[in-house]
């Protein structure tokens, strides 16, 4: 049974997810982890188990504009790879302090694993105009520049704010199609 309230009806229409770090912990600040999830979805989007519109990547969250036939499973395989190599990335550092938080997010039912990374759920939303696509993307986009990491959202290496603009990006996104 899933924890997540909000719940995936179609495939047919992209959807808004969120991921965020359990207690909003700035753990994907380093490159180096965030690379893990550019890998992560690069691979997920190669293998055609996603496509992804548009994407952000913050210090402590990121953000997604995608679709897939199986929703719940790939963000699942996404969360659950990228949680273990962000874990194993951070016990390979010495970074103790990190791993005691992540342990004490940690629920009980959780009886598998030590660490907890990612919050339970992604929030899915679904995006049925181009609209409302328009809208979550321009959000998605102008989040680095809200919270003072840049001045637009094209300076901001982590975002597919760079392919909209032209620019060189550190993942392809798709083409949206009407």
């Amino acid at each position: 049974m899933t924890r997540n309230r909000y719940r995936v009806f179609e495939s047919d229409y992209p959807y808004s997810i969120t991921c965020t770090v359990v207690d909003w912990l700035d753990l994907i600040k380093p490159d180096v982890i965030k690379q893990i999830i550019i890998d992560s979805l690069r691979f997920l989007r190669e293998e055609k188990a996603i496509k992804i519109f548009a994407f952000v990547i913050m210090h402590n969250h990121l953000h997604l504009v995608l679709s897939s036939e199986n929703l719940t499973g790939n963000i699942c395989r996404f969360k659950s790879f990228t949680a273990k190599q962000i874990i194993k990335h951070y016990k390979n550092i010495g970074e103790i302090q990190i791993l005691q938080k992540l342990t004490a997010a940690n629920p009980a039912y959780h009886q598998n694993c030590d660490h907890q990374f990612w919050q339970e759920g992604y929030c899915p939303k679904q995006i049925m105009s181009l609209d409302i696509f328009q809208q979550k993307i321009d959000y998605i986009h102008l989040n680095p520049v809200r919270k003072g990491y840049v001045s637009i959202p094209e300076e901001w290496k982590w975002s597919s704010a760079r392919n909209f603009a032209g620019f060189d990006s550190v993942l392809e996104i798709d083409p949206i199609e009407d």
